[in-house]
């Protein structure tokens, strides 16, 4: 899942290992660089050296810093079986917890069939420690099959180098169908399907009930079409509600004339976590560039939209944070919704991690709708297969069993793809939650309205473009008299000077 980065290093090479792990197999799986104490280049100036032919295997180096990549031996395997590399490092699944239930995983699979040979190759997602170790891998000629758990925001960092699955997936008698096409349109990048849908993210609102309560107002919605006090649930109705659930130091709430927007206590709403673009998406799925002149930015209607509402959301209506009470101990310093003080915020699922699901009373909600039309931005990983692989078929004979396997839902915690696995998936989240009972279906029904194109979604220089639109969000979020405007033209100045230098 929801998280991103992107210092190519020079790498120090050492010879011949695993050769033997798995006889009779392809090629000897190449481990993965990191960071060394060699002078750093820009990520995007000449790659770092080739490595050495494919029967001799680089030794990485770790630094004092980053751990060690993890390689493992191809525990299992037949030994006629095809060699995979599977590459971790380009999102979740680099905690040491995860590595050892991915190892467990591997030899399982290698022991359950034998055609292919499945070598982890694991390297921590420090700074842009994985993503360097992959481009060096890919520049050197030794790319790895499988990359994955990989969301939008990895692949874009790779824009071009996935293999289209469709065609694998057609000759494999894979069926495709079973998914929902708006889950597919999702999975592809630039219209190629790179993988399969796997562990999806959707994103609604989790609500304090306890400030509900305290308020005397009824729950947001929990289903499409739902209306809330006798009205529809559309942005106008939502940001009402926000309001009254703003309160200052005094007990007045921001529909009330005394509303005092210094010493508010309670907010209404929050958007946690994301940057401007995942701002901008609550008002539709959009891009800021033309893609037929991918040199020249454009901000979407939608998107200037969103941000003159988030903006006057803080500043004129004051139901959002400014930076100053996002950054407070009040507010638990950016994680709002965890403090108990905001009674509604729009996040990921990947955000059950991130408080304690039992000791708050809450419950999640459905996003309201903006001009008609819902829209919940949404996150998901799959397993991609490098275009550079050589043995496309077989890593997708794995790569078809990893995406509808229950082991690896539960190691990475997306929401099941495949409608059948999602019982027990939030069966488990149940006994974390208790005593609240969470209506787990609005999770299911926001996911069938994702942003198309996606927040995350390849930004040509992305590199540079990225930061301009993670401090475009921090710059409304401190300024109290900014003319957006202005801000907004700003902005797409210094996109459109960042797409003129991208490589």
């Amino acid at each position: 899942m929801k998280k991103t980065v992107y210092v190519l290093t020079a790498l120090v090479m050492a010879a011949s290992m695993l050769l033997a792990a798995c006889g009779g197999a392809t090629t000897a799986p190449t481990a993965a660089p990191v960071a060394t104490d060699a002078v750093a280049q820009p990520a995007t100036d000449t790659p770092a050296p080739a490595a050495p032919a494919a029967t001799e295997a680089p030794t990485a180096v770790p630094s004092p810093t980053i751990p060690a990549p993890v390689l493992t031996g191809g525990e299992g395997c037949d030994p006629a079986a095809t060699q995979v590399t599977w590459f971790v490092g380009l999102g979740s699944g680099t905690h040491p917890e995860d590595i050892v239930l991915e190892k467990a995983w591997v030899e399982k699979y290698n022991k359950s069939q034998k055609a292919a040979c499945v070598i982890l190759n694991v390297v921590a997602n420090t700074g842009s420690n994985s993503y360097d170790a992959l481009r060096a891998m890919v520049a050197g000629g030794n790319a790895p099959d499988i990359v994955g758990p990989v969301g939008k925001a990895g692949r874009a960092s790779f824009q071009g180098g996935w293999a289209d699955i469709k065609p694998l997936a057609d000759k494999a008698g894979f069926d495709l169908s079973k998914y929902d096409p708006a889950l597919l349109e999702f999975t592809k990048d630039e219209g190629v399907l790179v993988g399969v849908p796997f562990a999806l993210f959707p994103s609604f609102i989790y609500y304090n009930k306890k400030l509900f309560d305290e308020a005397k107002l009824p729950y947001p919605p929990h289903k499409v079409g739902e209306m809330y006090n006798g009205k529809p649930w559309d942005l106008a109705n939502f940001q009402d509600l926000a309001m009254k659930l703003t309160v200052d130091k005094s007990g007045n709430d921001a529909t009330n004339a005394s509303f005092d927007p210094k010493s508010v206590t309670q907010f209404g709403y929050f958007e946690q976590w994301t940057d401007a673009r995942g701002v901008a998406a609550l008002f539709g799925g959009a891009m800021p560039y033309d893609p037929a002149n991918p040199k020249e930015a454009i901000i979407p209607a939608s998107y200037a939209a969103a941000w003159k509402w988030y903006y006057e959301g803080i500043w004129k209506y004051h139901f959002m944070p400014n930076a100053d009470y996002q950054n407070s101990d009040q507010f638990n310093k950016g994680n709002l919704f965890a403090s108990g003080n905001v009674a509604m915020s729009h996040v990921h699922t990947w955000y059950l991690g991130s408080f304690d699901l039992s000791k708050m009373s809450w419950d999640i909600a459905i996003m309201p709708s903006v001009n008609g039309k819902i829209t919940a931005k949404l996150h998901g990983d799959t397993f991609a297969i490098m275009k550079d692989s050589k043995r496309q078929d077989v890593a997708f004979k794995v790569m078809s069993a990893m995406v509808v396997d229950p082991d690896l839902y539960a190691i990475y915690g997306g929401m099941p793809a495949v409608l059948a696995d999602r019982p027990a998936f939030f069966a488990a989240y149940d006994t974390k939650a208790a005593p609240n009972k969470i209506d787990w279906k609005v999770a299911e029904a926001m996911a069938n309205y994702p942003d198309v194109p996606n927040h995350e979604a390849w930004l040509p220089n992305l590199a540079k473009a990225n930061p301009l639109l993670g401090a475009f969000r921090t710059l409304m979020d401190q300024t109290p008299d900014l003319n957006i405007d202005d801000a907004i033209a700003k902005l797409k100045a210094d996109l459109t000077a960042a797409y003129q230098a991208a490589p």
